[in-house]
C-alpha cells in the first residue's frame, strides 16, 4: 500500500465546518426577506416625502394665487384713490365700492367693483349710469365680497379672506 496517512483531526474539523444545506437556506432566505423589508421601508418613505411636497407645493400655489389676487383689488383701488372718489354703490348681487373720477371737462366716471355670479367683477362706466356686469372684466373668483373704511384705511373682504388698502387721498366722510 501507499505511504498515505490520514490525519484524522484536520478532517474532524473540516466537517465540523461544513454547514448543512438547509442552515445555509435559512440564511439566504433571511437576507433576501431582510432586503425587501428595506425596500419597502425605503418606498414607504420615498412615497410620504412626495406627498408631503406636493402638499407643501400646492398650499405655496395658493397662497400666491390669493396674494395676486388681493393684490389685483388693492391696485385696482390705488388707480382711482384721488381725494373724495370712494363711494358705495348698489351693485347686482349686493354692495358695490364705487371709484368716481372727475375730468378736466366736467364729467365724471366711475370705477365700480361688485360681485357678480361668483366673481368679483370691476366696470368702468359714466357716473350715475345703470350697472352693465356682462361688460365687466372678472378679477378674481369670489363667493363672497364686503367692505369697510375706517378712517383712511380700506378693508376688502372676499373668499380668500381680508385685504387691507391704506389710501392715500383723505375720503372725508366717505363709506
Amino acid at each position: 500500500m501507499s505511504n498515505m496517512q490520514i490525519d484524522y483531526s484536520s478532517v474532524a474539523s473540516f466537517e465540523r465546518a461544513k454547514q448543512p444545506e438547509d442552515e445555509a437556506r435559512g440564511t439566504h432566505t433571511f437576507t433576501a426577506v431582510l432586503l425587501a423589508v428595506f425596500f419597502v421601508v425605503l418606498m414607504t418613505g420615498m412615497a410620504a416625502g412626495v406627498a408631503m411636497y406636493q402638499a407643501v407645493a400646492n398650499n405655496q400655489i395658493d397662497t400666491n394665487e390669493a396674494r395676486m389676487q388681493a393684490g389685483l383689488l388693492a391696485s385696482n383701488v390705488h388707480a382711482n384713490d384721488t381725494s373724495n372718489a370712494l363711494g358705495t354703490g348698489n351693485g347686482p348681487e349686493g354692495r358695490a365700492r364705487v371709484l368716481t373720477e372727475h375730468d378736466a371737462d366736467g364729467g365724471a366716471y366711475e370705477m365700480r367693483i361688485y360681485l357678480y355670479q361668483g366673481k368679483i367683477v370691476q366696470e368702468y362706466s359714466v357716473a350715475g349710469s345703470a350697472y352693465t356686469p356682462e361688460r365687466a372684466q372678472p378679477l378674481i373668483t369670489s363667493k363672497s365680497f364686503d367692505f369697510e373704511l375706517h378712517g383712511d384705511l380700506l378693508v376688502i373682504h372676499t373668499d380668500q379672506g381680508s385685504t387691507n388698502v391704506a389710501l392715500r387721498s383723505y375720503q372725508g366722510g366717505a363709506s
